[in-house]
């Protein structure tokens, strides 16, 4: 796979700096959200797309048939005994027969991480892979809650002495947050990276959801998960877009 600006940003940058808070706590609590929105039975088979070190793999072991996709290869060596299939590949161009799946899930961002025409190019990859009546999920941040304060700075200290500095901007008129990291290691190492997220809008979705062949059956939110609805307040801490293959 050629380089991405996703391999520099999604390796140790990412991972060493928010290891303590992706606990298997929290990873539990987002695997019942999975199960109760995407209503996964044990025989189905469902893919988690850019799975990372596979800790949603880890908190569904048992309840489906698992595939875990990512580009870092790295990223997979970590995910090994969770309990699935593990295939590298790229989000844009799927290694995956059309309607391989019974459902797909997308968490945190990483579906959205190009321009509108590649963003909507990776949905249809992810629309094709899932067969008809089929369940699709995506998560990622809600720009309502972003526009409240489109500009962040935080810096906190990791329970290894190194320290993490984060600067956030996020962009009102195009929906991208531009999130500059920087991870202090105690050898005296830096690592440095941006991400470009794009967040969709409740009515964005609505208008992208059926160019991909999908029908969007909510927006909601780990706050309230199953309290769909055609918009999102500020307060909730973020957006899960649920949506079903159209036959």
């Amino acid at each position: 796979m050629p380089r991405d600006w996703t391999d520099a940003y999604y390796g140790d940058l990412y991972l060493d700096s928010v290891a303590d808070l992706l606990t298997p706590a929290l990873s539990a609590a987002e695997a019942e959200v999975l199960l109760s929105l995407l209503d996964l039975r044990p025989e189905e088979l469902v893919l988690d797309l850019a799975c990372g070190q596979g800790r949603h793999l880890c908190a569904l072991a048992g309840r489906a048939r698992l595939v875990g996709l990512d580009r870092s290869r790295a990223y997979l060596e970590r995910a090994r005994g969770a309990g699935a299939s593990l295939v590298p590949g790229d989000l844009r161009g799927l290694p995956f027969r059309d309607g391989a799946f019974d459902a797909a899930f997308s968490w945190y961002a990483s579906l959205f991480m190009w321009d509108d025409a590649v963003n909507l190019a990776a949905l249809c990859e992810a629309a094709r892979v899932v067969r008809p009546g089929g369940r699709l999920l995506v998560h990622h941040a809600n720009p309502a809650r972003l526009a409240r304060e489109p500009e962040a700075r935080a810096e906190r200290t990791l329970p290894n002495g190194a320290r993490v500095e984060e600067h956030s901007r996020f962009d009102l008129r195009t929906g991208v947050d531009a999130c500059a990291r920087h991870l202090y290691r105690l050898d005296g190492t830096v690592l440095a990276g941006t991400a470009l997220l794009r967040y969709y809008t409740p009515a964005e979705w609505s208008a992208l959801a059926p160019r991909a062949g999908l029908r969007l059956l909510g927006i909601s939110s780990t706050s309230r998960p199953r309290d769909r609805t055609p918009s999102l307040d500020a307060d909730a801490p973020d957006l899960i877009a649920l949506a079903e293959k159209v036959a």
